[in-house]
């Protein structure tokens, strides 16, 4: 994320933090109360509670939209793997060797890498291309699971520090799409099958 960006978000949540009621209006509040039903005590408590209840619900509401506002969208990513194994673009490159793939790859800023999800014996690459990963540049290379003989996608692709960091393996499925996400090597790894 850039420095506008948390500076926006520490604003906000300065701003939120910061608001409570004035003594006026408390002192407002509470004459209203007194003003409804004064010899009731039941009612002035239970219209304390209905502002206490609002009071912790706003709380609550901000405190959840920061906290997720934080968070990366990860299902966006899935959804975007999901789109890219479905499109079954062309190859740019066949090669069953990683370097060869690398060598015509060579805009991508970083090395691709053997995986250590992947076992090498029941792994071979058929090949890559150039795609697009959350505005991205990434590469995409399709597998075959030689056990199964199935072709699935792999994904390398360099993402910012605090994204990866915050990354923990997660699987979903979108489209019919098993989309599985990791970090590994300072990379995003994404397999789609």
């Amino acid at each position: 994320m850039n420095k506008e960006t948390n500076n926006f978000k520490e604003q906000l949540a300065e701003h939120y933090q910061q608001q409570q009621l004035s003594a006026p209006q408390i002192a407002k509040l509470q004459s209203l109360s007194a003003s409804v039903n004064p010899n009731k005590k039941y009612l002035r408590s239970a219209t304390g509670n209905i502002f206490a209840a609002i009071a912790a619900s706003a709380v609550i509401a901000v405190s959840w939209y920061l906290l997720n506002f934080n968070q990366q969208d990860y299902t966006a990513i899935s959804q975007e793997i999901a789109y890219n194994h479905n499109s079954k673009m062309q190859m740019e490159v066949f090669s069953p060797h990683l370097k060869t793939v690398q060598g015509h790859l060579n805009r991508l800023g970083f090395n691709l890498v053997n995986s250590s999800k992947l076992e090498k014996d029941k792994w071979r690459i058929i090949g890559g291309r150039y795609c697009n990963i959350n505005g991205k540049i990434a590469a995409q290379m399709k597998l075959k699971h030689t056990p199964t003989d199935a072709i699935y996608t792999f994904y390398q692709a360099k993402m910012p520090g605090d994204f990866i960091e915050n990354l923990t393996e997660r699987e979903v499925v979108i489209d019919g799409v098993k989309v599985k996400l990791w970090r590994e090597k300072g990379l995003l790894m994404g397999l789609a099958f």
